[in-house]
């Protein structure tokens, strides 16, 4: 009797240790990922718009900051052993209106292909994309139904991507308010 008692005394000690006594047997903490991918009009990483900030958490985490100077509440994702990640923009009603890289976050690309640090090309579309030119980096943009998707360049190589609902601005900056729609982006 007294060896059961040990088990099990055991057993739920480990229980425990594990997350399993307390309903957390299944999760894991997310991260933004390495590689992200763009799926044009669809998603950047994982993250679509209109998606809530616990759908967010759920593709990227939890460990992100809040944008101070922002207008609209804007998550920074950031990796820790360099100065580039992603950013998420939610409406006043908690829905993602732009999703966006931070930075030039070597190894993503667009599901075509195109990755972060690739010359851009005539075989890419920048010629039929709209143009703005953002502080410090231009925006090449195409809009696919209620989605502008964005490839940001910086002399002549991609920098990285972006998402936003058709209003929102393609030039984002999460040092400072958002001010620049141009009327190009959507057309």
């Amino acid at each position: 009797m007294r060896v059961w008692r040990r088990v099990v005394i055991a057993g739920l000690a480990a229980l425990a240790f594990t997350g399993v006594a307390n309903g957390r047997a299944d999760r894991h903490e997310a991260l933004l990922p390495t590689r992200g991918v763009l799926i044009g009009g669809v998603s950047l990483a994982e993250v679509q718009l209109g998606d809530s900030p616990r759908a967010v958490e759920l593709a990227w985490g939890t460990n992100h900051m809040s944008c101070g100077s922002c207008r609209l509440r804007t998550w920074l994702f950031v990796y820790p052993s360099r100065p580039a990640g992603a950013a998420v923009t939610f409406d006043r009603r908690g829905h993602a209106v732009a999703v966006f890289t931070i930075g030039q976050p070597f190894g993503w690309r667009t599901a075509g292909g195109l990755w972060v640090g690739a010359r851009i090309t005539a075989e890419h579309g920048a010629a039929t994309m709209a143009h703005a030119d953002c502080a410090g980096y231009d925006a090449l943009s195409r809009r696919d139904g209620d989605v502008v998707t964005t490839i940001y360049t910086r002399a002549g190589s991609v920098y990285g991507f972006a998402l936003t609902v058709p209003g929102q601005p393609v030039c984002q900056s999460p040092e400072r308010a958002p001010t620049q729609t141009p009327s190009t982006a959507v057309a």
